[in-house]
């Protein structure tokens, strides 16, 4: 079995190929084909060489553009990469007998406060949720084909991890979002689930898994949480978002995550857990 991860640039793709590398073979794309990797322009995505692929091969599918906000202000250009072309790849790829983990979002739920598990209906909110669903509409109960709904992810890299540790270097308040609460998954646990289920594909017959931690936080909860294990004099302060920045993202989407947890043989980290790993700080310094 080959591993073929589309979008290894990425913020995900790029661990996900090189952790799949150390136990399996592995291809890479992305839209330059830099670095070594196999050129996808998913706007194209009929030119792409599927020969690379045999019959029980698994696609990693993460490449998209992934911004909610370009996916409103150019729809039609999403449109042809997160639809037209995503899903020209995946007929392509299951026509060679090769599997398709499909990135999705917890977004094609909608706004949910409750708890729910992967048989919740979805109402998808905003253009790029729209997108993601469509795609799963069109290949949910194909044998080769399982959809993976992701939370946000958690690593020191990420967008708001990354803002609050400038703010902190800086020594300046952040200014965060609330309400805003996501099942927040940590990075790793994303990529272990992955590559356990390219391992094990036959083993998990469900066509969709949450990709979400243990907790469902806000922004407030998150910033505690790092303040509790890597920045104790973090300063914020909590503002209300324009109702504009809801548009396209739901206040709250409270996902369970039992599939991943099966995945992964354990419970996902929290986010106190995770933190602590990707900041390399051994559990006796932990001040919570």
């Amino acid at each position: 079995m080959k591993l073929l991860v589309c979008g290894a640039s990425g913020y995900i793709g790029k661990h996900l190929a090189a952790q799949g590398a150390t136990s399996m073979k592995v291809l890479t794309t992305s839209s330059s084909g830099r670095e070594g990797t196999i050129c996808l322009d998913l706007a194209r995505a009929g030119d792409f060489d599927v020969g690379v692929l045999d019959r029980g091969d698994v696609v990693a599918l993460a490449a998209a553009i992934s911004a909610p906000d370009i996916c409103a202000n150019d729809r039609q250009r999403a449109l042809a990469v997160n639809v037209d072309g995503t899903s020209l790849l995946i007929e392509r790829a299951l026509g060679r007998g090769a599997r398709v983990a499909f990135f999705s979002s917890d977004t094609v739920y909608g706004e949910r406060s409750e708890a729910f598990d992967e048989s919740a209906p979805v109402h998808p909110a905003g253009d790029y949720a729209q997108m993601k669903n469509e795609v799963e509409r069109r290949y949910t109960g194909e044998a080769g084909f399982k959809s993976l709904r992701l939370s946000y992810v958690f690593s020191r890299q990420d967008k708001f991890t990354s803002f609050l540790e400038a703010c902190h270097k800086k020594g300046v308040t952040a200014e965060i979002f609330d309400p805003f609460v996501r099942s927040v998954v940590h990075r790793q646990d994303v990529v272990d689930g992955v590559l356990a289920l390219a391992r094990n594909w036959e083993l998990h017959p469900q066509s969709i898994f949450n990709f979400g931690g243990p907790q469902a936080l806000s922004r407030v909860a998150y910033v505690q949480a790092l303040r509790e294990t890597v920045w104790a004099d973090l300063a914020y302060t909590v503002v209300t978002p324009e109702d504009a920045f809801f548009r396209n993202r739901p206040r709250n989407i409270h996902m369970r995550c039992d599939g991943l947890a099966l995945l992964l043989g354990r419970t996902p980290r929290t986010l106190v857990e995770a933190a602590l790993l990707e900041f390399d700080i051994p559990l006796e310094r932990y001040i919570g």
